[in-house]
């Protein structure tokens, strides 16, 4: 039997996610705070960025099982910014506070340079319904 190739690894999931990450910050910048369509960028946002945070705890996982410290502190070196972003952004989000975010926008502009939004997505916009989304999770996880 042939081995399987999972093709779909956790570093190119982030990288996808930093893209769309990229792409709704470009979309920010034409949209006004009280829009909509705002709030659903930044709950995109913030959704997304937690995804990265699973794929990050994924990919240290198998190498602190077979003790590979010096590769997981490192990992977790080059990620080291998520965290503080993550919980600012949260905050944000959670208190409805959306002109705050512009710090945010800045911080994650800087970030994102290196992955190019996406030019032509399938979907046009896939942040859309994201605020929506997140109040239903919110309200079934009893916060």
């Amino acid at each position: 039997m042939a081995p399987v190739i999972n093709r779909n690894d956790y570093s190119s999931q982030r990288s996808s996610y930093l893209r769309f990450i990229s792409s709704a910050l470009d979309e920010i910048e034409n949209k006004n705070g009280m829009e909509e369509s705002y709030k659903d960028i930044w709950t995109f946002i913030y959704l997304t960025l937690m995804e990265i945070h699973k794929s990050i705890q994924n990919t240290i996982q198998p190498w602190e099982k077979r003790g590979y410290w010096v590769k997981v502190e490192k990992f977790r070196t080059e990620w080291m910014w998520l965290d503080p972003v993550l919980n600012s952004i949260g905050k944000k989000v959670s208190k409805e506070d959306w002109k705050a975010l512009e710090s945010d926008r800045k911080t994650l502009k800087k970030i994102c340079q290196d992955y190019p939004s996406y030019q032509r997505m399938t979907i046009k916009e896939p942040w859309k319904g994201a605020w929506k989304k997140w109040k239903e999770m919110k309200k079934a996880s009893g916060l």
